[in-house]
């Protein structure tokens, strides 16, 4: 490195911390899947476990299809952000927001009329889709400001 005035001239590449940044932003969607597949096994087998011993049946419950609808949603959402990162940096935000808006979409079409059948939303039924939910917007939420920190 030949330092030249007020900048510095790197003869093999980038400095090292510029590989480093780098490095740590390709790990991202590694590091986003371990996340979301240990956090949501981990809220689906202690929300089943609660479930259960309370003496709810967890197949009436869609109990497995929600966890699976909520975790296929948020890779699709934390994908579209990361592959999208550099060509719509500006609308990353309403990447996301559209992302929440279909995952509410999805739902109502998938899970809602299986809730629905008695003619109410109880409210078992809506932590069953509101738990995973709220875990994958929580991780969605702070990868996307890890994302734009380092754009």
């Amino acid at each position: 490195m030949y330092n030249l005035g007020r900048c510095d001239f790197h003869i093999f590449g980038d400095t090292t911390t510029e590989k480093n940044q780098r490095l740590k932003f390709k790990a991202f969607p590694i590091f986003f899947v371990s996340f979301l597949a240990l956090g949501l096994l981990g809220l689906f087998l202690a929300q089943s476990t609660y479930l259960e011993n309370k003496g709810y049946d967890i197949s009436s419950l869609q109990f497995t299809k929600s966890y699976v609808l909520n975790a296929i949603m948020a890779l699709i959402v934390f994908f579209a952000i990361y592959v999208f990162r550099d060509k719509y940096r500006d609308l990353l935000g309403f990447f996301f927001l559209g992302g929440s808006l279909l995952k509410f979409t999805l739902f109502f079409i998938f899970l809602y009329p299986g809730f629905n059948q008695d003619g109410s939303l109880e409210r078992l039924e809506f932590l069953v889709f509101f738990v995973p939910y709220g875990f994958a917007l929580v991780l969605e939420t702070f990868f996307l400001v890890k994302l734009l920190n380092t754009v």
